[in-house]
């Protein structure tokens, strides 16, 4: 079954939003650094333990995708789906999670193409969450198709702390 989340900025006339096949919600708490980044389905979570998460920074390991907003930046009047206590879900991979990402979600230095002799092309995450396709750290998954507005990606699963 193909699940998705989404919402319409209709004030830019765009949307961000995330469909994800066999994957697991993982439940905890956003922990917001100094530096408040708007986190939009797709871009990348590290699991900072204790059922914690925050955005991937480029320290640590990633361990999943965001699958809620939690961007008042974005648009002209924000968007955030966090709940009162912190709440907030992430998508982590299993032996078979395929997510399509929107292209808000994705490094916009990275060009994603797919190889010819079907070898796996590997994604990564940047130290800005998002997901792309230059080389840093371990990689989080695999493209399998790419289209004008977003790319789907086999999500590897994570290593999720105690």
């Amino acid at each position: 079954m193909i699940l998705s989340n989404s919402v319409n900025d209709a004030w830019l006339g765009r949307t961000a939003a995330i469909e994800y096949d066999n994957a697991i919600q993982y439940a905890g708490v956003l922990v917001q650094g100094e530096t408040h980044k708007d986190i939009l389905p797709g871009m990348v979570m590290k699991d900072l333990g204790n059922k914690r998460m925050a955005l991937y920074d480029g320290t640590g390991t990633p361990f999943g995708l965001a699958s809620l907003f939690d961007a008042p930046n974005y648009g002209e009047r924000g968007i955030t789906q966090v709940g009162d206590n912190g709440e907030f879900t992430a998508i982590v991979g299993t032996s078979n999670t395929t997510v399509r990402i929107q292209k808000v979600a994705l490094d916009t230095e990275s060009a994603f193409t797919l190889n010819d002799n079907g070898t796996a092309v590997p994604v990564y995450a940047n130290a800005d969450g998002k997901v792309s396709a230059t080389k840093a750290g371990e990689p989080i998954g695999k493209l399998l198709e790419v289209a004008d507005d977003s790319i789907v990606i086999q999500l590897y699963s994570p290593a999720i702390s105690a």
